[in-house]
């Protein structure tokens, strides 16, 4: 056997099984009163493979170490369903909750779903010299079984470099700069998330009434068709990184600083066709490679730890990340001739659709009407004009605004208010993320702490919409309707009809501040071990003992007016759930 040459192989099988058995009974109190009672059936079979095999070497002549990987990975996956219901059971007794007492019985579902076959070759090798100079190259293939054929392989090399300075000769050794090391990388990957499985052999769709038959009124009817056309060009979506690093280590290793300056490029992006698709045809738009993004940011991290005696340690530390994010090339032409846009259909109850992104803007740009505050008087409301230039007639730019409504900017400056009035208004991605940690060791007391948070970022509060609008009569209100106007400028008139649109013109009313600081984390233990090993046969055993409290997410300092300044996504807060409050308590005993 080649010394340093190891070879690894691992085969992995997962099988799931799901029976689920329901009886829905005829509901007949008052309120939401149900007449027909439902036994349902639902069942799948699902079963995952995969399989890698490894080859390395790994070995060193002298001041020379180089290492070598060749890697293959395969992986299949399949689920059969069947799901079935029965309808009006006379007698709806438990002994009576079968297939075979129903009088109705809708079309059964039978599916296959969850396809997706992939293969991989992965090849690495490495060298190092005199433990001063350092370089990896890679290169990986992919197979992918959902892409269409022609399409499937994609190919993925990266490389990375890094030069340890302080290891050279020239280097004097001391206690200031025990490290100093150069890194840089460049690299590509693949991404598939957006393409449904078995993209490449599509099913058609059917169609049904709601009550589970199909068109026409009779199960016997069957309308089979095809609702998304399928892009048989479509490929990877590729993202290629460019990295710059250097890593510090200082004061017998009590500081370390690491610092980096990332370029990542994301091409021919996987989305459907936004432009230049007729909506006349019946078929949902395909996918589509299209557009290009960019991010460029600077990493920075900072750690101090010192044992300062026997009994006394501690450690502080924090990191920032800086990010710019726009679209460099969008991939689409406008009617005009001139660069296109990508018109995201994300909305809040089909009214409120704030998104859309530009060639030089952030992706997921926030779109919005400007708002110059509220309209104090009547007269004042009525006073907002604007003159044709052409005949020099005057007229209101906001018709039905009163006191108290809110005034719309009118950006194109065409005497009325409309979607030509919405600008871009950045986006949610944080220009700026941040975290600070640190903590102690006294004794058997240990303390910690984490803060996060991030800055620049705004979020689209569209709760706004149902928590202060009178004209949604259905749904709670929020406390802050009591500032409505006169109370305070913060929130306009209540009105039961919103004649102004103060909450439907989608405008930077609901745009919001979601900077934060969050204290994230605090730990406290206390190591019990020396009072317990007072026992002689527990000190024998090795016996230790342990305490400890942690709390989660427990103070955020914050300006925005939504339920949590972390709505996630693509920053459209529809309620989404603040974190939770946890406390913790424990005890670890090792006997």
């Amino acid at each position: 056997m080649l010394p340093g040459l190891r070879f690894n192989s691992r085969f992995t099988y997962r099988n799931e099984n799901y029976f689920y058995k329901n009886f829905s009974p005829r509901i007949s109190e008052p309120g939401k009163p149900n007449a027909r009672n439902e036994l349902s059936y639902d069942t799948y079979d699902y079963y995952y493979w995969g399989t890698e095999n490894t080859l390395t070497y790994d070995n060193t002549f002298g001041r020379h170490t180089v290492g070598a990987l060749i890697s293959t990975t395969a992986e299949e996956q399949r689920q059969r369903g069947f799901a079935v219901k029965g309808r009006y059971f006379d007698n709806e007794a438990e002994a009576n909750q079968y297939l075979s007492y129903a009088s109705e019985f809708p079309n059964p579902e039978d599916s296959y779903s969850y396809p997706d076959n992939n293969v991989a070759i992965v090849a690495r090798l490495s060298y190092s010299f005199d433990d001063r100079y350092f370089v990896t190259a890679s290169w990986r293939r992919d197979y992918a079984g959902r892409l269409p054929k022609g399409n499937k392989s994609g190919d993925f090399p990266a490389v990375t470099g890094g030069w340890k300075i302080s290891s050279e000769p020239f280097f004097r050794k001391n206690d200031v700069v025990t490290l100093l090391k150069l890194r840089a990388s460049w690299g590509r990957v693949g991404n598939l998330g957006a393409v449904p499985y078995a993209y490449s052999y599509p099913v058609l769709d059917r169609d049904g009434n709601g009550d589970g038959t199909q068109v026409g009124g009779s199960t016997n009817t069957n309308l089979m068709y095809l609702g998304t056309a399928i892009n048989p060009n479509l490929s990877w979506e590729t993202s290629e990184q460019t990295d710059i690093g250097l890593d510090l280590d200082m004061f017998r290793g009590r500081l370390s600083i690491s610092a980096d300056f990332f370029m990542k490029r994301t091409y021919d992006l996987i989305q459907a066709q936004t432009t230049n698709w007729p909506d006349y045809i019946g078929i949902s738009a395909m996918m589509i490679n299209q557009g290009e993004i960019r991010n460029r940011g600077f990493e920075l991290g900072v750690n101090w730890r010192e044992q300062v005696n026997r009994d006394w340690s501690y450690y502080v530390g924090g990191n920032l990340t800086t990010l710019k994010n726009w679209v460099s090339d969008i991939g689409t032409m406008a009617a005009d001739g001139g660069k296109g846009v990508w018109a995201h259909s994300d909305h809040f109850r089909s009214v409120l659709k704030p998104f859309q992104t530009a060639e030089g803007e952030p992706l997921y740009s926030y779109y919005l009407i400007q708002t110059n505050g509220l309209f104090q008087s009547d007269e004042e409301a009525a006073n907002y004009t604007w003159t044709d230039p052409e005949t020099g007639e005057t007229k209101r730019i906001q018709p039905n605004a009163k006191a108290g409504d809110i005034r719309f900017v009118d950006w194109n400056n065409d005497g009325k208010i409309d979607s030509n009035d919405r600008q871009y208004m950045g986006s949610y991605m944080p220009k700026l993320t941040y975290s600070f940690s640190a903590g102690f060791t006294w004794k058997d007391l240990s303390f910690s702490m984490m803060w996060q948070g991030a800055a620049k970022t705004k979020a689209f509060n569209a709760t706004k919409f149902t928590l202060l609008n009178e004209a949604q009569g259905v749904f709670n209100r929020s406390t802050d309707i009591l500032k409505a106007w006169p109370a305070s400028n913060d929130v306009p008139r209540l009105t039961a009809n919103d004649a102004n649109g103060n909450f439907t013109n989608v405008s930077d009313f609901y745009l919001d501040d979601a900077s934060y600081l969050r204290l994230k984390n605090v730990t406290v233990s206390y190591d019990l071990t020396r009072l317990l090993r007072r026992n002689a046969k527990l000190a024998a055993r090795g016996s230790s003992l342990s305490v400890y409290f942690s709390g989660e997410n427990l103070w955020t300092i914050t300006d925005y007016t939504g339920f949590d300044p972390e709505v996630g996504g693509i920053g459209l807060d529809a309620g989404r759930y603040p974190v939770s409050r946890v406390f913790s308590f424990g005890i670890k005993l090792t006997y």
